[in-house]
């Protein structure tokens, strides 16, 4: 499973999930749809806090790539890490068909791809 993070990615390399900041593999300040057709292209998943990419994914009717968006006010692992974990575990199914995942510190809500 491969990820495109906004948010820290060493947290997830331990339990085996090839995780990459963007900032390792575009620069600052890159449009978000580059980041977008980069996880759809290279079959990753985007971790994010950034609204832009459910926007992008309802306006593309796209089936890839999968968004997780975090509705939290800190995004550090240490506080939704396991969250992550939890979603990445129990949905690989839905995150290679296409979903978005929307997780916040209680639950998670799954939609599946395309978004209409």
């Amino acid at each position: 499973m491969k990820i495109c993070f906004h948010v820290g990615a060493i947290f997830f390399t331990p339990h085996g999930i090839t995780a990459t900041h963007w900032l390792d593999i575009g620069q600052a300040g890159d449009a978000d749809e580059l980041l977008f057709n980069h996880a759809r292209v290279n079959g990753a998943i985007l971790l994010t806090q950034d609204l832009d990419f459910t926007r992008m994914l309802a306006l593309s009717g796209a089936n890839l790539p999968s968004v997780i968006q975090l509705r939290v006010d800190c995004p550090i692992p240490e506080i939704v890490g396991d969250a992550v974990l939890n979603v990445l575990r129990n949905h690989e199914k839905q995150l290679d068909d296409g979903c978005l995942i929307t997780i916040d510190l209680k639950r998670h809500r799954i939609r599946l791809l395309p978004l209409h």
